[in-house]
């Protein structure tokens, strides 16, 4: 055996190596966790450049080969619709992701939504995937980075539900409404697009029943807030489990 081949052997067994090594690198529950970062849009209808988004992800108690996830990215996720399920799917082979759209009735299914993204980069701490549609007009990328929470992996708790704020866009207050199945402990901030704390609502026990919280547009100093987009998130044992973006026009 000449050391043509003998170089030609060794780099196929490399190849296999390395490929058999970025198959195995994760499994689907290596996603399951709580992220925070930005994304960027290109389209023919929509431009923006380092938006803030949240993305939480839990293993889907329904079981199958999927996650779900809530967001306040609108163009993967559709808060606005309480019949709308969200799930996340990985494919191994092809080192891509899809985050997807059920679109639940009484009557049925009545459509579905997929997006695929390339896995850009992913390790325990960082997820940067990126979208391009089928004609290349629409270019989605998302930069995010794993929270330092203490990640549980288990499914969405399913005892609270923030509706949309009203008005939205507000001045100079705006109403959230929050139902509460059963007796919960939280806690109901605000963030604005930077990720920065505004303020706290509410910290403590909830029963059962339906509220209606008012944000003034104020910060924890009493002072006013500016114009710009802004976050209600509602915490649980140290974890985001839900958010409504909100809009302050002056």
């Amino acid at each position: 055996m000449n050391v043509a081949t003998i170089s030609i052997i060794k780099i196929i067994i490399f190849y296999l190596i390395s490929s058999f090594c970025v198959l195995n690198a994760n499994d689907i529950e290596d996603f399951a966790q709580d992220y925070e970062g930005y994304e960027s849009l290109s389209s023919p209808s929509q431009n923006y450049q380092g938006r803030q988004i949240f993305l939480n992800m839990r293993v889907n108690e329904d079981g199958g080969d999927n996650l779900v996830y809530i967001s306040n990215s609108n163009f993967i996720y559709n808060g606005y619709l309480d019949w709308a399920a969200h799930y996340f799917k990985y494919d191994k082979d092809q080192n891509c992701i899809s985050f997807g759209r059920r679109f639940n009735t009484p009557l049925g299914i009545i459509g579905t939504q997929e997006l695929v993204y390339k896995i850009v980069e992913f390790d325990s701490n960082k997820l940067i995937l990126e979208h391009v549609s089928g004609d290349s007009a629409t270019v989605h990328t998302i930069n995010v980075n794993s929270v330092s929470l203490n990640i549980d992996k288990s499914t969405f708790p399913k005892s609270i539900s923030i509706e949309p704020n009203y008005p939205n866009p507000f001045n100079p207050s705006t109403k959230i409404p929050l139902t509460v199945l059963k007796k919960e402990k939280i806690s109901i901030v605000i963030y604005d697009s930077n990720g920065e704390f505004i303020n706290e609502l509410y910290s403590g026990e909830l029963s059962p029943g339906q509220f209606e919280f008012i944000w003034n547009g104020i910060n924890q100093e009493n002072l006013k807030v500016t114009s710009g987009v802004y976050f209600c998130k509602i915490v649980q044992n140290g974890q985001f489990i839900s958010s409504r973006k909100m809009i302050l026009l002056k």
